[in-house]
Order: structure tokens, then sequence, then C-alpha cells
């Protein structure tokens, strides 16, 4: 576990933030090996993974950026210090099966500008209780809560999330010999399916609690970025939907309800362009099927029709070209995921 905090002085003429957030698919250093021996990468094919991020570094440039499904933070660490990323966080490793195999890869936050602190997001048992679940719940990925110090912003909290994925959570209860029947296949992936969810829908909730509670106590601009493994607008993650809360009434308000609001960058994006029918582009395929699992949340700060917004988004960019039109000796060891940026722009 490391963070990296040293003291730098920086200078920003005209500002424009770039966030990112890039799933890495299996990022480990050989002769490290990713869930079961053999996902061993080769010398060259370690190679070519680091090289493709090296290259979307350098067209891209983001100031900012978010990393998933990372077995080797040392090795990302290194890549990313010549490139301009001083600051680097970490708050959790992987878990050994044995030797050199690992499972439960982390998330990991890179920065040109100084974090100021990271912690491991915990969930509350107070929280896990008024959910009807168990009080020792977990989070299938530790999130990594930050504070950095950013020009025109000042401390801007940020939250790097991997929420579980739709995999099902499955156990094999099958004897030696015994080949599974259809009805009992099909019973198994359904509660297995839904037990993802409710990991995925509980870890959102949590999260959601988290960035309330810090918000109710600070003036943070606060920026959530990840991989959330589903529909933003899924009953699933309707923790994030706190615009849609029942029970908030005028005498409440210590603060307005748009303080606690999480707005999706893509949808601040095409407001500021004032273009309608942009199309949004996927950010994963599985079996040719398109869908948004990687997201920018984004506090009000940072929507420009709210009276506390100080900045706005000014830019979305998908990099998708490595899933729909790879090119072999480039894209082979890139990753599944989209990598989603957006820019910043300070309000004039």
């Amino acid at each position: 576990m490391f963070a990296t905090n040293s003291k730098s002085s920086y200078a920003h003429s005209a500002f424009g933030l770039k966030l990112a957030t890039i799933n890495l698919f299996n990022f480990i250093e050989p002769p490290g090996a990713f869930y079961e021996f053999s996902n061993i990468y080769s010398e060259d094919q370690w190679r070519q993974k680091r090289a493709w991020l090296n290259r979307y570094i350098g067209s891209y440039q983001p100031d900012i950026i978010a990393f998933q499904e990372v077995f080797s933070a040392s090795a990302l660490k290194a890549l990313l210090e010549p490139l301009g990323y001083r600051f680097f966080s970490v708050v959790d490793e992987p878990e050994p099966l044995e030797d050199y195999i690992y499972k439960s890869p982390v998330v990991c936050l890179a920065s040109r500008y100084p974090i100021l602190s990271a912690l491991p997001l915990q969930a509350d048992p107070e929280v896990s209780q008024r959910m009807g679940i168990q009080q020792d719940f977990e989070y299938s990925r530790l999130p990594l809560f930050a504070t950095l110090e950013l020009p025109s912003l000042g401390q801007t909290d940020i939250y790097v999330v991997h929420l579980k994925s739709k995999r099902p959570i499955m156990e094999d209860t099958t004897a030696e010999g015994e080949s599974k029947k259809l009805a009992q296949s099909m019973q198994e992936e359904i509660t297995g399916s839904w037990a993802s969810a409710i990991q995925r829908g509980s870890e959102a909730c949590h999260l959601m609690n988290s960035i309330i509670e810090r918000r109710s106590h600070t003036n943070n601009p606060a920026i959530v970025m990840g991989d959330f493994n589903d529909d933003l607008r899924s009953e699933v993650l309707r923790a994030f939907h706190v615009s849609g809360l029942r029970s908030i009434t005028d005498d409440m308000a210590d603060m307005p309800l748009s303080h606690y609001q999480l707005h999706d960058s893509w949808d601040l994006y095409v407001k500021s362009t004032g273009e309608t029918g942009l199309e949004r582009p996927p950010t994963h395929y599985f079996h040719a099927k398109g869908s948004v699992l990687d997201y920018i949340l984004l506090s009000s700060e940072f929507n420009s029709g709210d009276p506390a917004s100080i900045a706005e988004v000014g830019d979305f960019h998908c990099e998708d070209t490595h899933l729909v039109n790879p090119k072999f000796d480039q894209d082979t060891y890139s990753t599944d995921h989209a990598i989603v940026s957006v820019t910043i722009s300070l309000r004039q």
C-alpha cells in the first residue's frame, strides 16, 4: 500500500482539467498470473499492454486518471511517473491465490496535481443495518477516496470505484461425476445474478451515503470515476438518483438538494453543446451488444445550470478504437473497455 504525496509547484495558464477513467483489464506484471497459472503475459505481451497505455496518454494527456483492474500497482506507478504523474495512490492489494497467482484486482489514482490524502472507503455497518443486510457487508473491491489540490477548484474529493460485475455469484454444489440438470442450472443462474445485483446496488448505496456525509461537512467539489458495471439509470443503481427521493421537504434545506446531486458528465456535456440527438457511445461490448458501464459523475459545481457552479464540461471523449476498429499489433493486449474522458473548463 502506498500513496505518493510529495510537494511540488505547478503552473496552469488556461484552466482546462482533463479527467479519465480506464479499466486496464488484468494489468499484471509477469511472472504474476491473474486467476489461473496459464494467465501469464509473455514479455512481448506485457510490452504491448504498456505501450498501448503509453500511446493513449501521449495522445490525450489526461490530468487525473482513475484506474480499475490493477494487479501490479507498483509497475503502473513506474510507467506513469516519467509521463508527468508525480502523484499516485492505491489503498488496497490484490489477493494471492497461490505462488504468483492473484485475484481481486484493485483501483488506483494517478494525478499531475497533489494528492493531499487517499483512504480506502469502507462500508459503514450502520448503513448496512438500515439497508437490511449483514452488518459485516464489504465492497467487492475497495473504493479509493482522495482529496486533491486542484488549480482554480481548490480541494476536490475524488472517488475511484469498481462496482460488482453482473457475473452471477454461484457456488458449484454438483457432486463429482454428476451432471447438472437444466432446472438446476437455471435456478443457480437466476439466484446468482440477483446476488450480484444486490451486491452492486448495496455498494452504490454505501458509496452515495459516504458522499452525502462528506458533502454535508465540506464545500469540496466531488468527482466519482470508474466502472459501475451497470446502466446508471437502472434500479440497481438507484442510490445515485437523489432527485427522486420522496421524503425531501423544503423545511429540511440547510443545503439545497442540488448540493448532494451527482450528474452524469455525458448529460452535462450534451447540455453544454445545446445539441439534440447526440448518440452516446458504448464503453463495453458483450456478444457484440454495446452498453455503457464506465462513468464520470460530477457534483453541482460542474453543472452550468446550477447557481453554485464554477465550472462546466467542455468536452467528452470515448476512446473506443481498440474495440471497434482494433489494430492487431497495437490493441491485442489493450482492454475490453473504452476509456471515458472529460475536460472541465471554468465558467466565464
